[in-house]
């Protein structure tokens, strides 16, 4: 019965819209030309360029007895390959001495191997390069198995010339016989898989003319060879390829009798991708390129240096084959097999561009999204151009692509990163009015998500946005999130980074956003972009994975910067490395980490304001309401007589409360002296009611504690200040305390713990309702509080200090709302913004004092404090600042407090004043009332002890003045 093979559209002109980058020289127009070639010329280039030469660094186990043979001169070549090919075919032909003792090792590089070197070999001595020819009688090439025909020591039961090939098979005597094809025929009587064969070569063929590809056999038909290694016990099993020389001196191709995987689709798929090889040999197989990688097959960095272009552009030819031809496969799921090795490019991305593995390896394959990528972002002609280059300038691939981008006027690193996107987003290119920011950042293949399909069978599955992508770093980035990150990346490699905001982290006045900053470092050879998109069925109307909200390049500095930073959000960083190496083995050593810093800030409040030197006037010392204090102290039967920090806290009710750490208790005796019996507590408050005031203690009138009593022995609480809470609509007065210890019996061996905030009602203010940890790594908090009906922007600002001698250095936290016991809101200032981790606190003014005040005046904010630079410098400052959280400028002298030392009002040395800070409660206008404390160094109990001989020292002083 008459076979029959599907007709195949015409091949249609293709207009070149690009100039071609470099014009051919040679004059190689593509069509197959002589082979000559001449191994001496051959061994010489090869050394030169450091890679193997034809007769060296062959392994092939147990084969070594033909190789060495060969080496030293006792067979030549043209046995070297005839026992070659049969120690493969038929290894009794073999002379015993020379003979196989075991399997070959890769016998598929080793056939190539023979096949180069039997490139000089007269084709009559070549078994490979048998001349085989058509029968004159046309109706012979449809009885494919009337007449056997011998190849290569192997009589194969059938023949059939179709078009321009020649297939050469057996045919299986039963089904269960590894040897041959499957007997099942079709309506012409052909057998089924080699009509499949036919049928996709002719629609390949078709296909790649109508690419542009010269596709010219020349003087005889190209050779497809199924089963020729039958008596080996199938070593060739699911390995087809194309050799350089074979048939009528031309490629041909190596079929399996089984493909051995996918079922039958390989019947269609591989003949279109091995066809495709031979298209290339026509390129390049008599340039100096070609040589190398043809001495090469041994694995070789010039054979991976060429072997990534061909499998990649194999595969892309491939995919091209079947939308080019109006041709449904027996299998459509062959039409996909092209693609089943992207996870191996996309699953690790920071590999070289053009890194490969050895014959048959999957890396190369799956690299076939990079020609994809090139051919839309130039025409269909792209590959083709590459493949001119090479054959005209004996170039490799690398430095080829590099040239056929130019010649469209494309830039290679912009167009490496636009590749690094399409591979993350693996969706269509975005539009947009131009400028569009998002040009070349996809893909227009329609098998985009068949791409997405492999890569989620192969463990890159979703994580955070939703969708399978590729290989990628996934971090939560919380506020205050402050980390390097490190990738290491090879030549044309990329690394992906997905930040993802948490809920609820960040600024509440502002929806919780956060800037997110991504420091690059200014790397010259990578090129960067974020993307801002949230994840797939996100609420919210922030775009949606794939499609990206935005593009954020870096600055001059190097840092991309996302201002509003918010959950669901997330930013995924893609760094695409542009320098190039065209020699795939060096490229693939070459990978170098990278790091980026990642921090989500708040940004600091950059408010303005006329910020002036201030001018201190009307100075009174002695001011309201010390004289107050100094009668309650006279005339107090077990009241307050003494205490230092001195805060004040307005309460709802009008009255005024003041907060003192430690505290003596009365009465005093007659003469104004302290029995040594006086009560001294760690803290206690003062209750102003217009003039009378009334003291508030722990414990009993007759056995007083303090407010907060310490958490056990040798410890204490030492309070800084207070302010009214509102929360869930009742109001109660929060005090920050700091708990100390004592570690020896010196007068100074006592250290910090940790701060706590004490929560009170107002209906009791005797014991809290509950004490709270409160942040303490970075040093005492509670120095100064501005409530948040102060400061402008809805937070309550904590001030504290990271303590020493002298110098002390100032730390500014805040906490959204008036509830200080929020721990998990709090937010510790940074000079680049605001962090959630207290150990990131930064550093503000120098030289501020252990209690100091920040209050509200004119437009901007004013702090006093003592100098710390020396130590118990008896001077106050004020400092002026536009914000809460500074910086604060403007040093201005307030006054001298006049205690201090030898020449001080009390004339001793060990008398001095500390603890200055504003009172809100009794400034008004221009006009600030500010206390302070003096004490004094002799803490012996007795009567001739400082403070039992003279109660004024402990005792706050009041002063008035007022700023302009």
């Amino acid at each position: 019965m008459a076979a029959t093979l599907l007709a195949a559209p015409a091949a249609q002109a293709e207009p070149d819209p690009a100039p071609d980058p470099a014009p051919d020289t040679t004059g190689h127009t593509g069509v197959p030309q002589a082979h000559e070639f001449d191994s001496a010329i051959a061994d010489a280039f090869a050394q030169s360029q450091g890679f193997p030469s034809l007769t060296g660094e062959a392994d092939f186990g147990s084969d070594e007895h033909i190789v060495d043979a060969h080496r030293e001169g006792e067979i030549n070549t043209a046995e070297a390959v005839e026992y070659g090919l049969a120690s493969l075919t038929d290894p009794e032909s073999v002379p015993e001495e020379l003979r196989p003792t075991g399997p070959i090792e890769d016998p598929e590089r080793y056939l190539a191997y023979l096949s180069a070197q039997g490139a000089e070999v007269d084709p009559a001595r070549n078994p490979l390069r048998q001349t085989i020819t058509a029968p004159e009688s046309s109706t012979a090439q449809y009885d494919d198995c009337a007449s056997p025909l011998e190849y290569n020591f192997h009589d194969y039961e059938c023949q059939a010339f179709v078009g321009d090939f020649v297939f050469l098979y057996d045919v299986k005597d039963d089904p269960s016989d590894e040897r041959g094809l499957p007997a099942d025929v079709n309506g012409n009587g052909r057998l089924s898989v080699v009509q499949d064969m036919m049928n996709a070569i002719a629609e390949a063929q078709a296909a790649y003319e109508e690419l542009g590809f010269e596709v010219d056999p020349g003087d005889g038909p190209w050779g497809v060879v199924v089963g020729l290694n039958e008596t080996q016990e199938g070593w060739f099993q699911g390995h087809p390829f194309a050799l350089p020389f074979g048939i009528n001196d031309q490629p041909m191709i190596i079929m399996p009798s089984d493909p051995g995987w996918h079922d039958s689709d390989n019947y269609d798929y591989v003949p279109r991708h091995e066809f495709f090889h031979i298209v290339q040999y026509q390129y390049w197989d008599t340039g100096e390129v070609g040589w190398v990688y043809l001495l090469n097959w041994l694995g070789g960095s010039a054979f991976k240096s060429m072997n990534w272009w061909m499998e990649s552009t194999a595969e892309w030819a491939t995919a091209q084959s079947y939308r080019l031809q109006d041709w449904d496969p027996a299998n459509p799921a062959a039409a996909e097999l092209y693609a089943r090795n992207v996870d191996e490019f996309l699953g690790d991305p920071g590999r070289a561009l053009n890194a490969a593995g050895e014959l048959g390896a999957s890396r190369q394959y799956g690299a076939f999204v990079l020609p994809t990528y090139l051919s839309e972002r130039t025409d269909r002609a792209f590959v083709r151009r590459t493949w001119e280059r090479i054959a005209s300038n004996d170039e490799y691939p690398i430095a080829a692509i590099t040239a056929t981008l130019a010649g469209y006027g494309l830039d290679r690193d912009s167009t490496l990163l636009g590749f690094a996107v399409a591979n993350y987003r693996l969706a269509a290119e975005q539009g947009g009015a131009p400028p569009n920011p998002m040009a070349g950042y996809g893909y227009d293949d329609p098998d985009r998500e068949l791409w997405r399909d492999y890569l989620g069978d192969d463990g890159t599955d979703d994580h955070v946005l939703g969708l399978d992508r590729p290989a990628r770093t996934v971090r939560a980035v919380p506020l205050g999130h402050d980390e390097t990150y490190t990738a290491a990346i090879e030549p044309g490699g990329a690394a992906y980074f997905d930040f993802s905001a948490v809920e609820k982290s960040g600024d509440p006045a502002d929806g919780y956003e956060s800037t997110l900053t991504l420091d690059t470092g200014n790397h010259d050879e990578l090129e960067y972009v974020a993307l801002v998109w949230s994840p797939v069925g996100s609420p919210g109307s922030l775009a949606e994975y794939p499609t990206a909200a935005r593009a954020v390049y870096p600055n001059a500095n190097g840092v991309i910067t996302v201002t509003d930073f918010a959950s669901p959000m997330v930013v995924t960083l893609i760094a695409a490395r542009t320098d190039l190496n065209h020699d795939s083995a060096e490229a693939d050593e070459d990978g170098r980490d990278y790091s980026w810093r990642v921090r989500a800030l708040i940004p600091l409040d950059k408010r303005s304001c006329d910020l002036s030197d201030l001018d201190v006037g009307n100075l009174e010392a002695d001011a309201a309401p010390q004289q107050l204090f100094l009668d309650y102290a006279d005339s107090t039967p077990n009241g307050w007589t003494g205490g230092d920090s001195t805060y004040s806290v307005r309460l709802p009710d009008g009255d005024l409360l003041w907060l003192f750490s430690d505290t003596f208790l009365g009465p005093l005796n007659d003469d104004g002296t302290r029995p040594t019996s006086a009560p001294l507590v760690n803290s206690t408050f003062v209750r102003q009611d217009g003039n009378s005031l009334s003291t508030i203690q722990g414990g009993t009138a007759a056995d007083p504690a303090a407010i907060m009593p310490p958490s056990e022995a040798n410890h204490w609480f030492w309070l800084g200040d207070g302010m009214i809470s509102r929360q869930s609509g009742v109001d109660y007065l929060q005090v920050v305390y700091q708990e100390y210890y004592r570690y020896g019996t010196g007068a100074w061996d006592w250290a910090f713990k940790r701060n706590v905030v004490a929560t009170f009602s107002l209906n009791d203010l005797s014991e809290p309702l509950r004490v709270d940890e409160l942040p303490s790594q970075a040093g005492a908090w509670g120095s100064a509080l501005l409530p948040a009906s102060q400061s402008g922007d809805g937070y309550t600002y904590v001030y504290g200090l990271a303590d020493a001698q002298t110098n002390k250095k100032q730390r500014i936290a805040r906490v959204h709302g008036s509830n200080l016991n929020a721990v998990d809101k709090w937010q510790y200032w940074t000079p680049d913004g605001w962090t959630a981790y207290e150990s990131d606190a930064g550093i503000g003014l120098n030289g501020i004092a252990n209690e100091y005040s920040v209050t509200k005046w004119n437009g901007q904010y004013v702090l006093v404090s003592q100098d710390s630079t020396l130590a118990f410098d008896n001077e106050v400052y004020a400092y002026t600042s536009c914000s809460p959280a500074g910086p604060f400028t403007n040093q201005s002298l307030i006054f001298a407090m006049p205690e201090t030392g030898p020449w001080g009002s009390y004339g001793d040395k060990d008398v001095f004043a500390y603890n200055p800070h504003i009172h809100q409660t009794l400034s008004s206008g221009n006009t600030f009332t500010l206390s302070y404390n003096v004490n004094h160094f002799d803490t012996t109990v007795g009567p001739d002890g400082a403070h039992y001989r003279d109660p004024s020292i402990y005792q706050p002083r009041f002063i008035t003045f007022t700023l302009s």
